[in-house]
């Protein structure tokens, strides 16, 4: 399959502005942005997925040095387009930081559409669960909601066609292998948690969207951890994190929306209830289930729904890292 190189460079005019120059400004100082941050290289690999009946792209940032013996621990994300070029950077950093314990960084695998490819209608269908009924309230554009229910059919691609693809091509350790997921994609890690529980050895959802159609989410979790086959040797390790204003208007919806707008949107909030519903999730889990799943679940103070992504992308690599005793 083709194989194209991607670096991206991160300058400090895109982190802080660029200061302009003058005549008060000596003639040795800098008059351009001044290069900050390592290079880091990601890998684009195009699959045709026969199951999605269309292409797709593998996203892969590696360490820069040798595979352990075992190979490298891998986190698989989902939304490739938003989270591979963070990861590279957080998974890259966190590697410094692990040499010195003797610990590698993961490789990182991001799901991602062709270029242009990407839509929200897309990405609901993708990243939501097989149905027969849904109960959902009224988006908050007040469109109709798209074509649901794919999701089962996108796993079914992940298992049988991408990571048999990464397996072929990189040195990973097979019993190393993370599931990482936010909003609508940390709603699908839990599902693939609780509907195929030998997928992967860890799981990470983030701000996990548990308002869709919410029975479902917590009776499959319940099914689950009943289920007398699902007998792990060790616990699962599983990470939830949620936002704690998650369930509030940003700074930013208050100053730019509307206030009809800003009605809608806090009231698809209070309904959501994320932080609520993830709580309540993670008190089952730790109730019932904490023989069989060893649960991480925290509230982000002073987080919403877009800023617990990028903390819980750091605390991922930090788990993957970690290696698990021998039970």
């Amino acid at each position: 399959m083709p194989v194209s190189l991607r670096r991206f460079v991160f300058a400090a005019a895109s982190l802080f502005g660029v200061v302009h120059a003058s005549t008060a400004i000596a003639d040795d100082q800098p008059k351009a942005p001044t290069i900050m941050a390592p290079t880091e290289v990601i890998y684009e690999h195009v699959v045709h997925s026969d199951l999605l009946g269309r292409d797709m792209r593998l996203l892969v940032w590696k360490p820069d040095h040798d595979a352990p013996k075992v190979g490298f621990p891998v986190i698989y994300s989902f939304d490739g387009e938003t989270s591979i070029t963070a990861f590279a950077e957080f998974a890259a950093q966190a590697g410094v930081l692990g040499a010195r314990y003797k610990l590698s960084a993961p490789m990182i695998v991001a799901f991602a559409e062709m270029p242009g490819a990407h839509s929200n209608d897309q990405r609901m269908y993708d990243f939501t669960p097989f149905a027969d009924t849904y109960e959902l309230h009224e988006r908050p554009n007040m469109l109709e909601w798209p074509k649901l229910g794919g999701g089962d059919i996108y796993l079914d691609a992940v298992m049988t066609e991408f990571k048999p693809f990464i397996a072929a091509q990189y040195a990973i350790d097979a019993d190393r292998e993370t599931l990482f997921g936010h909003s609508l994609g940390g709603m699908m890690v839990l599902h693939t948690l609780a509907t195929r529980p030998d997928a992967f050895d860890a799981y990470v959802a983030v701000s996990p969207s548990l308002w869709f159609n919410r029975p479902q989410r917590f009776d499959e979790i319940k099914d689950l951890i009943a289920n007398p086959d699902f007998a792990p040797a060790r616990p699962i390790p599983v990470m939830i994190t949620v936002g704690a204003d998650e369930s509030d208007l940003t700074a930013w919806d208050k100053m730019r929306l509307p206030s009809d707008h800003q009605e809608r949107r806090l009231k698809w909030k209070k309904i959501n209830a994320m932080v609520d519903n993830a709580r309540a999730l993670a008190a089952l889990i730790a109730r019932d289930g904490s023989a069989k799943i060893d649960l991480d679940f925290s509230v982000l103070d002073r987080t919403n729904h877009h800023t617990a992504k990028p903390i819980t992308m750091y605390r991922a690599i930090e788990m993957a890292m970690t290696p698990r005793e021998t039970p």
